[in-house]
């Protein structure tokens, strides 16, 4: 299974996100990662953009490319490869409520939004793991490593919530559900 990538500029669930990508490389999963501006920027602060740097020149035949925004506009070129079919899979992971707003009314001015925009036209699936899913205070991680508790308000929430009315979109509260559900998907087209 053929699989992209796309961090946005979040720190919550940034670290448990490279985890997840780290496991899936181990199981020799071929994936590309996609970074926004921002994404790059935050995880550079949380050190995660060298892990991957760092994941890739361990495994170029498991982590090919790794996609900035800066350098891909005007027109996201990168992006036919969603329209192209070269995705079985396409993980955000973690999502902004900046995103989500965008992906809900077809704003595709980011190398992330565009490539969720073209993968929808593409009829890929679609894993999240937006930020904001759950209400309420919830417990994050600040680049430091402290933890500290941020309170997520309806309007956002039910905006990640909404996402569900696209074609084979899936939300996940947190990233390590992921790795199950790609199991889901590559046992039902066997």
């Amino acid at each position: 299974m053929r699989i992209a990538w796309g961090i946005t500029g979040a720190g919550h669930y940034l670290r448990d996100s490279y985890e997840v990508l780290r496991q899936l490389v181990e199981k020799k999963y071929k994936i590309d990662v996609f970074f926004s501006e921002a994404g790059k920027t935050v995880a550079k602060m949380y050190g995660v953009l060298k892990k991957i740097q760092d994941l890739q020149e361990k495994n170029k035949e498991y982590i090919t490319s790794i996609f900035y925004d800066s350098g891909q506009s005007p027109g996201y070129i990168v992006s036919a490869r969603f329209n192209l079919n070269k995705y079985q899979a396409l993980i955000i992971s973690p999502v902004t409520s900046n995103s989500i707003a965008k992906m809900n009314i077809g704003i595709a001015d980011t190398l992330i939004t565009n490539i969720f925009s073209q993968m929808i036209k593409g009829s890929g699936k679609i894993l999240l793991v937006p930020c904001d899913l759950v209400c309420g205070d919830i417990e994050t991680e600040i680049p430091n490593g402290e933890k500290i508790m941020i309170k997520v308000d309806q309007f956002n929430c039910q905006n990640a919530l909404n996402l569900r009315k696209f074609p084979n979109v899936s939300l996940f509260e947190h990233p390590k559900e992921i790795v199950q559900k790609l199991i889901e998907f590559e046992n039902a087209d066997v």
